[in-house]
């Protein structure tokens, strides 16, 4: 899907800001059972307006096959109606190795774990999978290009198994909703998943890696404290306190988006106040949007106010100088959702007490999402657009390597 080309809203049917245009229909999918077409626009799911793909996820995910959606769509300058039942995903496969759809139980709910491994029964390294913020399903059988599944099917290549766990209420996951869930439940998800990796037969126990994205760097820690692993790596991830995070990088988003700078002062203000009502006070957002609606733009953050808040209050550096494990940090110069410093903070902390156990990597031109990025601005304006890319072929195997090494 993309965002529709002002010639197409000609007519007025389709409002400025909303809508998007169906590029193509995947074979199999409920969008070719239902009849949808390419050159459709999109209008409505659910009587809600579509602004962006991300809605569109968010209002399936919710969903199990077999339930109902209800679609506004235009097509050939008319408006229409349209029930669609939600067929399910077809699991992700390939020829190179085997793919497991299983579950695990947390906090008295399942837990859909996915796992790739080589074939044969002979034990294996294996690697926890961490991704980053949100509530979204980590399953994609439709994209095999997709950066986490790509990125862990060239690591199973390279001889490793992997897992990801679905986040509660995502995917085939049971439990509470994703987006009230607190990290407590998060954690205890991916605890659970690395038991039950350690415990398969084809994976040697004692050589079990955490590979930890984005927020993924802080879970992956707080899941390794409690289940002690060979090694952690992270990538595009957070150094310094999540409020010191917020303000530093709602700055660097500010100037890549041309606000003058007479006028990032006041925004910076803004933002402060609002991170601080709702990160350090612990105010309800919705009491925080009482008083100041203009927060509104400021704190929006994919997760409940009890995650964000129990991330606020973690000592990063502390947490790291507690575990034991070697650990790799990798940051793309192109990622302006995070920087150097962050990493060089983990990096500065563990080697402190652990001298030399600890290594940065930098990939010049790679970007928050592992994609293949010139700089900072590309990736940004490509975000904004809600454009992909493609992703780096230098992230896996940096990871594959370095995990090889101390795996032994």
């Amino acid at each position: 899907m993309a965002s529709v080309p002002e010639t197409m809203r000609a007519g007025g049917l389709v409002p400025s800001g909303e809508g998007l245009l169906i590029e193509r229909v995947i074979p199999g999918s409920t969008a070719q059972k239902a009849g949808l077409q390419a050159r459709d626009i999109l209008l409505k799911l659910d009587q809600a307006p579509v602004r962006s793909s991300s809605d569109v996820v968010g209002a399936v995910r919710k969903k199990r096959a077999g339930d109902s959606v209800n679609l506004s769509l235009v097509r050939d300058g008319k408006v229409f109606e349209q029930q669609v039942s939600l067929i399910g995903f077809p699991p992700e496969s390939s020829q190179d190795f085997e793919t497991l759809y299983e579950a695990v139980e947390s906090e008295g709910a399942l837990r859909r774990t996915i796992i790739t491994k080589p074939k044969g029964a002979e034990r294996r390294p294996a690697i926890l999978f961490v991704g980053g913020i949100g509530c979204y399903s980590m399953d994609y059988p439709f994209n095999e290009k997709t950066p986490y599944r790509q990125i862990l099917a060239d690591l199973t290549r390279q001889g490793f198994a992997t897992m990801r766990v679905e986040k509660t209420g995502m995917g085939d996951s049971m439990g509470e909703p994703c987006m009230m869930a607190n990290l407590d439940t998060e954690v205890a998800g991916y605890v659970a998943g690395l038991k039950d990796l350690k415990a398969k037969p084809y994976v040697d126990p004692d050589k079990v890696f955490i590979v930890g994205h984005s927020i993924g760097g802080i879970v992956g820690p707080l899941v390794a404290e409690k289940i002690p692993v060979r090694g952690l790596a992270v990538a595009e991830t957070v150094g310094s306190t999540w409020f010191e995070y917020e303000l530093i990088n709602r700055r660097r988003q500010l100037k890549l988006e041309g606000m003058p700078l007479a006028k990032i002062g006041a925004q910076m203000q803004l933002k402060q106040w609002c991170m601080h009502h709702l990160l350090i006070e612990k105010t309800p957002r919705a009491q925080v949007l009482e008083k100041r609606p203009a927060c509104a733009e400021e704190m929006k953050i994919p997760s409940s106010d009890a995650y964000l808040q129990q991330i606020a209050a973690i000592d990063y550096a502390d947490l790291w100088t507690r575990l034991k494990p070697e650990t790799l940090l990798i940051y793309g110069r192109a990622d302006f959702i995070t920087s150097a410093e962050e990493h060089q903070e983990i990096l500065a902390a563990i080697n402190a007490v652990r001298p030399g156990a600890a290594t940065y990597v930098e990939i010049p031109d790679m970007d928050h999402a592992f994609y293949r990025m010139k700089n900072q601005a590309e990736s940004f304006h490509m975000r904004r657009d809600d454009q992909e890319g493609e992703t780096h072929p230098d992230v896996s195997r940096i990871i594959g390597e370095w995990l090889k090494a101390k795996a032994g």
